[in-house]
């Protein structure tokens, strides 16, 4: 390994420690450039991507963007260990559970409360003076919410779980990007929300729980049955991205649509 390798690693802050399936394994690097290539293909970001365009072309419109984007990530941020703790009591082996577990506790702060995600994106949103709102946009949102968690419990194998976790992880560093420009709704926003906790975190981390959920799957899903059976939930669960997002375009242009009228 050489010397910029070495250094990169000992900047790494794992879940646990790994002996085995670390960065530079090569089935690491294959499986991870093949999930991520696959999850690419489906352009997750198209409408999104391009509402936040429309939006950047009117004036005062990006604070409705924000405003939707805050309180339909909050429901996500608060699901996520919800939704990965469930997912660990539908599997029956410990040393699964063990591995699969890791990233809840992350979300949940680890050993320190205050440092519990949703918390600390309320208190980024708080800073750019972003207010998250209950209404018909969080309840459309909490029902994508609502067709993930029934995939997870249709789920009947256990490969299948872990696939599904992936698909949690594999684009997350792209998600939090689109959360940022997404939040950013004037010029002081960009640099207070990089400064936060929150994106710091997440910005150095998510490549951690990629690397962990890829692992998991080399772990345990060695046959051909079982790879079949994490594809097909891990597709499902960039089907949830996909939904995700274009319902979060659809709430910004109605949003947008509803002021313009007003």
């Amino acid at each position: 390994m050489n010397n910029n390798n070495k250094e990169k690693k000992e900047n790494i802050r794992y879940l646990i420690p790994e002996s085995e399936y670390d960065y530079d394994h090569p089935e690491v690097i294959r499986w991870t450039k093949y999930f991520t290539e696959k999850a690419q293909k489906r352009n997750v970001f198209i409408n999104i991507r391009a509402t936040l365009e429309n939006q950047r072309t009117c004036s005062n419109r990006s604070m409705i963007a924000a405003q939707t984007m805050a309180s339909a990530w909050y429901d996500f941020t608060c699901y996520v260990p919800v939704f990965i703790t469930k997912a660990v009591t539908m599997t029956d082996d410990p040393e699964r559970q063990h591995h699969l577990i890791q990233i809840a506790y992350d979300e949940l702060g680890g050993r320190d409360k205050n440092f519990i995600h949703s918390n600390l994106f309320l208190e980024a949103i708080e800073e750019i003076g972003v207010n998250r709102v209950d209404g018909p946009s969080t309840s459309s949102i909490k029902e994508i919410l609502d067709v993930l968690d029934k995939t997870l419990v249709n789920t009947k194998s256990q490969a299948g779980i872990v696939g599904l976790l992936l698909s949690f992880e594999i684009i997350a560093e792209e998600n939090i990007e689109m959360l940022f420009d997404c939040l950013c709704h004037d010029e002081s926003s960009s640099e207070i929300l990089s400064k936060s906790p929150f994106f710091k975190i997440h910005r150095a981390d998510e490549t951690e729980h990629i690397r962990h959920s890829v692992a998991n799957f080399l772990r345990f899903c060695n046959t051909d049955d079982d790879r079949g059976e994490f594809e097909e939930s891990f597709d499902a669960g960039i089907d949830y991205w996909h939904r995700f997002w274009d319902q979060n375009a659809r709430l910004i242009n109605i949003a947008s649509s509803m002021k313009a009228s007003a």
